[in-house]
């Protein structure tokens, strides 16, 4: 790994750099923004009522998709890892990254199986010095042009409802970035609940240590990269995935765009080798992709015009290495058969429309004790976004067949004069996989900023102020009153 990491650094240096490329994608719905370092939550951006336990599992179900369907990528490379086919944000500290939303179904740049949309994460360097403090976390950040480091500590008591031990989840983050060579090491572990002990008693007293790496160059012609994510549980399970990746674009000039990627992915000692070729012509009204990868064919269309627009496509997922070859606890089934999809969104500005329906499902069966290929599901809906002067609104009402997703969600904000007010609600999410009824979330958020040019920013927060605790799931507790205090310096 560290002469994979030598090799990249010192081929950083023989290229022609350019800023990252702006990011154009007709048809589709483009959300951005910062990950706001006073927060723990890094999804703010993508989902803004999804409730955030950093350390905790947190997945993406946009638009009322499974996890699996939506792309991530950091500083250029694929991050969904290979032994799950999903990327776990729960594992990030939200350090100013510049984030990217695309929605919709009608972009093949970013791989046939990313059909809810695709994120887009950049690390983005300045220079400053930023620390917070509240009820039983810390977090501190430096950074200065080129490099970043972050840590943080901090426990929301027990990870599970059904005990009292205070659980901690520790991060250590170094961040290194020129031009298009990025860097990024991150140190973290964290306690559970619930696993055997080396005398197969069930305990709760459960820790795990990981790390995971990146590093990329991320240049308008070419995109190179490697990504490992090793987790050591204390029981002495070791989970070990990795990936390798190139993108080239051979060809691009006047609207005409044509590629090659090609991966190799790592889940212990099984390895796969994946590639594809696309072609993607557009201008200001029409985009028009193809993509061939593995034997299939994808082709999706976008359309847009004076802030309409329309996007529509096919998806072909491959079973990520563990669904399809399992572990001491998971059954092997070497016959599961890829998931395909379609999918459409219709919009206007800040209204959307979506639909989408897959064959050949992948879920977890508990009798068979492996994944299995369950039919066809689906997933449809409407959201809005829009600012309103100083208020800000957001709604979403979906229609899934997937489990754990609300019919409705809401939020709204009110900024001025340096205090926001915010309210969050997700609604109805029905059951859980073993029957119990999954709680709401209703959460009322205070916040108040200060800025002095000799001084920095000063803010000060009241999260979850009614003292709304819940459980996101069963068992799996979330809310409850905090306060914290941020102190942001710039050099």
């Amino acid at each position: 790994m560290k002469k994979i990491i030598l090799i990249l650094a010192l081929m950083s240096f023989n290229v022609n750099a350019n800023e990252i490329e702006e990011v154009v994608v007709v048809g589709a719905k483009i959300y951005q923004g910062v990950a706001d370092p006073t927060s723990d939550n890094i999804l703010t951006t993508i989902e803004p009522t999804k409730p955030f336990v950093l350390g905790a599992f947190n997945g993406l179900q946009l638009s009322g998709t499974d996890t699996k369907h939506t792309g991530v990528f950091k500083n250029g490379i694929p991050v969904n890892d290979p032994s799950s086919g999903w990327y776990d944000f729960g594992q990030d500290l939200s350090t100013n990254q510049r984030v990217t939303i695309i929605s919709g179904a009608n972009s093949v740049r970013y791989g046939s199986g990313s059909m809810a949309g695709v994120v887009l994460l950049e690390d983005d360097f300045g220079k400053g010095f930023y620390t917070t403090v509240s009820t039983d976390k810390t977090k501190m950040m430096v950074e200065h042009e080129f490099f970043q480091i972050a840590t943080y500590r901090g426990t929301s008591g027990s990870v599970k409802t059904d005990n009292d031990e205070v659980d901690w989840y520790e991060n250590k983050t170094f961040k290194l970035g020129h031009d298009i060579y990025n860097l990024e090491v991150v140190d973290y572990s964290y306690d559970y609940d619930g696993c055997y002990n080396e005398y197969f008693v069930l305990t709760d007293d459960c820790n795990v240590e990981g790390q995971k790496i990146n590093v990329s160059i991320d240049h308008d012609r070419f995109t190179l990269g490697h990504t490992t994510n090793e987790s050591i549980y204390n029981t002495g399970t070791v989970i070990e995935s990795d990936r390798t990746y190139g993108d080239i674009l051979l060809y691009d000039d006047n609207g005409h765009e044509l590629g090659v990627t090609a991966q190799k992915e790592t889940y212990g000692e099984r390895k796969r080798y994946t590639n594809a070729a696309y072609y993607i012509w557009s201008n200001d009204n029409v985009s028009l992709g193809y993509r061939y990868e593995e034997g299939e064919r994808i082709v999706r269309l976008g359309l847009e015009n004076n802030g309409y627009r329309f996007s529509m496509g096919n998806s072909y997922r491959l079973p990520n290495l563990y669904e399809q070859f399992g572990d001491s606890w998971v059954s092997a089934n070497p016959n599961l058969l890829p998931e395909q999809g379609r999918g459409t969104e219709l919009g206007y500005k800040g209204l959307s429309l979506y639909y989408y329906k897959f064959d050949e499902g992948i879920d977890f069966d508990m009798n068979a004790y492996s994944y299995i290929n369950t039919g066809e599901y689906r997933s449809r809906g409407i959201r809005l976004e829009k600012n309103i002067g100083k208020v800000f609104v957001y709604g979403e009402i979906t229609d899934s067949d997937k489990l754990r997703v609300p019919n409705y969600r809401t939020k709204i904000a009110y900024t001025d004069y340096g205090f926001t007010i915010e309210y969050l609600g997700e609604f109805d999410k029905g059951v859980d996989f073993d029957g119990r009824l999954i709680d709401d979330v209703s959460t009322f958020n205070i916040s108040y900023s200060f800025t002095n040019g000799a001084i920095g920013t000063y803010k000060l927060e009241i999260e979850d102020a009614l003292d709304n605790s819940y459980e996101y799931i069963p068992d799996y507790a979330a809310g409850g009153r905090i306060f914290r205090l941020s102190w942001n310096l710039l050099w």
